[in-house]
């Protein structure tokens, strides 16, 4: 593996793992598997003196994928880093329990990538006879080096592993013995290696422009947490309670629901206001999308400052949050942050404009929210959530009628500069208890909002009798391609 100008120049970074292991006593093939140098290794892959590539080897401390921290992960930054300008691509030979969490972290570790970052390794040792290393292995130092093998380039963290290409910050580990290890449930590969490797062009990231670095904080305080049938307050209590824990990642039912009895949401809402946790919602399915608001169920913890990790891995919602507490940021930049995509880990945006109790004599106007600046023609869907509507006690009246407008707000607030527009009408029916209504509003809400102004909303009640509620929630989701 000596240097050649003339040939593609990739770094192959040995941090352990299935790959390369061997017997612990040569003589008996049946002793525990250990890591071996790679001067023991390379004989079982010969072809690799055959492709035309300078490949330097540099060795990290072996350990089980299983000991993967945030520390080594910033290791292997580094080296990275320290070698960024003088390779054409990087692969990192990795033990597969924790190769997910690796190419997530790496892919917000790593700024401002344009080389192809490949993480690879195997089911059997590459010294086993059916072993899946050293396909994985070849095919992955030819991604390293696109230009020698006249590939397009993908300046991306990927995992190569059965002759699939994929998204690192989008996979999952789906078998723990089968060859087709990996997959990424919301996002379609980015290639595949049959006879010939096949690149998805139109779905790759872009290759930066600015200037390489690596980021080297991360915010280890934080968790992974399972809702299930039954769990009683006093477990969220205590994990909210954890000495110097800034964020949890829930993972809920379905499209983001979670219990709703009192006791419950009263420990949601002490952990994000008075213990100013970060509380992100995604899926425990495998697919699919949390989707705030779509049930009550979700709305409320909407409501109490839960944010959506809409289809977001397990890894990779909990080591973006993990990124972003590691910057500093203030807790609502956080916030706004993980509902926004940073490096492709996620379908959509996320903007979220909520309004606190109000009543309305027969029209209401709501203060000015700041829209974000979103990009109105990537708009995918948009909702209104009224929550906790009532009319005046004694008032026996079988439904409730609300007419939503929107507008653009003078220098005064109590003036406008535009004729309000109306987004919908939310009718539901009323027992004399609080009712929550939603519209769905999308192309009406394109067609009205500018992006760059505050948007103010204005709630029209039929009839003369006042209506109070809890909050309005708008959220608007747009695509990220």
């Amino acid at each position: 593996m000596a240097d050649d100008g003339s040939k593609g120049k990739v770094l192959m970074i040995y941090t352990g793992g299935t790959i390369g292991m061997l017997p612990k006593e040569p003589t008996n093939p049946f002793s525990p598997l250990v890591s071996a140098d790679w001067t023991k290794l390379q004989d079982f892959a010969p072809v690799l003196k055959s492709l035309p590539l300078a490949i330097e080897l540099h060795k990290m401390p072996f350990i089980d994928s299983s000991d993967m921290h945030p520390g080594y992960w910033i290791n292997i930054a580094r080296v990275i880093r320290d070698a960024y300008k003088e390779h054409d691509g990087f692969v990192i030979l990795h033990g597969t329990d924790t190769m997910t969490y690796t190419a997530t972290a790496l892919s917000f570790l790593l700024e401002n990538l344009d080389k192809p970052v490949i993480i690879t390794g195997s089911q059997l040792s590459i010294s086993q006879p059916r072993s899946d290393a050293v396909q994985n292995l070849v095919t992955s130092l030819t991604l390293a080096a696109p230009e020698t093998f006249g590939l397009p380039l993908i300046p991306e963290v990927c995992i190569c592993f059965n002759n699939v290409i994929l998204r690192g910050n989008r996979a999952r580990k789906v078998s723990s013995s089968g060859y087709l290890g990996f997959a990424t449930p919301n996002y379609p590969p980015l290639g595949e290696a049959g006879e010939h490797i096949k690149i998805d062009t139109k779905i790759i990231r872009t290759p930066s422009t600015e200037g390489f670095f690596i980021n080297e904080n991360l915010e280890k305080n934080v968790m992974l947490f399972d809702i299930f049938p039954g769990i009683s307050p006093e477990i969220l209590n205590s994990v909210f309670s954890i000495r110097g824990l800034k964020g949890v990642v829930f993972r809920t039912y379905g499209a983001g629901n979670a219990p709703t009895d009192e006791i419950f949401l009263k420990e949601i809402e002490e952990a994000v206001k008075d213990k100013g946790l970060a509380l992100v919602n995604i899926t425990q399915c495998n697919q699919g999308m949390v989707e705030m608001g779509l049930y009550d169920a979700s709305a409320t913890l909407s409501r109490l400052g839960v944010i959506s990790g809409v289809d977001m891995t397990p890894e990779a919602a909990l080591v973006k949050m993990m990124f972003l507490l590691g910057q500093k940021y203030d807790i609502e930049t956080v916030k706004d942050q993980m509902q926004k995509d940073l490096r492709g880990e996620q379908s959509l945006n996320v903007f979220n404009f909520v309004y606190e109790s109000g009543t309305a004599n027969k029209i209401y106007k709501a203060s000015a929210k700041q829209s974000g600046g979103f990009d109105k023609h990537r708009i995918v869907s948009t909702n209104i959530r009224i929550n906790g509507v009532t009319l005046p006690k004694g008032i026996k009246q079988k439904t409730i009628t609300l007419a939503v407008f929107m507008n653009y707000p003078g220098t005064d607030e109590n003036t406008s500069t535009s004729i309000p527009q109306c987004l919908g009408i939310l009718t539901g029916t009323y027992d004399e208890k609080p009712v929550n209504l939603t519209l769905g509003c999308s192309e009406r809400f394109k067609q009205v909002v500018n992006p760059d102004r505050p948007i103010q909303i204005t709630i029209v009640a039929q009839g003369g009798h006042a209506v109070e509620w809890e909050g309005i929630f708008i959220s608007v989701y747009t695509s990220v391609e």
